[in-house]
């Protein structure tokens, strides 16, 4: 069984008007702003969804889907953040999920975006101890956006992936 580590890091929060993720400043008595802290697992949920995974290998990315004939695979971007050779026995940080970009509006794509999420929060789940619960289901007033939540301790992180 895990040891349970209490969360406390900095506060990331999303700005509706634009969607982009920012630190939080959290006012304080003197008039200044501090960054705030997140004690749950919302921060870490966010910067995991926001974050594209190195593909594997043997992973066909977007660009290979419909790269010019007779070009190498190697050419092709495989993303993934360089700051991964920091981090402790091959572990990665974010999701496959964007391997998906080009997919169909099928069960196959849903639950391959279901399992690259899973795969993402892994990490958290491990090194808090906690459960995380991933679903993705496709809109309904467009073809080509599924929705993918992600539940922990009564936190809900959602991302949309856009497919074919």
């Amino acid at each position: 069984m895990p040891t349970t580590t209490q969360f406390c890091t900095m506060q990331m929060g999303i700005n509706p008007l634009t969607g982009e993720c920012d630190l939080v400043i959290a006012p304080s008595g003197n008039g200044r702003g501090r960054i705030g802290i997140d004690r749950t697992p919302a921060s870490a949920l966010l910067i995991t969804l926001g974050t594209d995974r190195r593909a594997d290998p043997d992973d066909i990315t977007p660009d290979m889907q419909t790269a010019p004939a007779g070009t190498t695979t190697a050419t092709f971007s495989r993303r993934g953040w360089p700051g991964d050779i920091l981090l402790p026995a091959g572990q990665r940080l974010g999701t496959r999920a964007w391997l998906y970009d080009r997919g169909k509006r099928d069960e196959a794509t849903r639950t391959g975006i279901v399992e690259a999420l899973t795969e993402g929060v892994a990490a958290i789940e491990d090194y808090h101890g906690i459960d995380i619960s991933v679903t993705a289901q496709w809109s309904t007033n467009r073809r080509d956006l599924l929705t993918a939540t992600v539940s922990a301790l009564g936190v809900t992180v959602s991302t949309q992936v856009r497919t074919l």
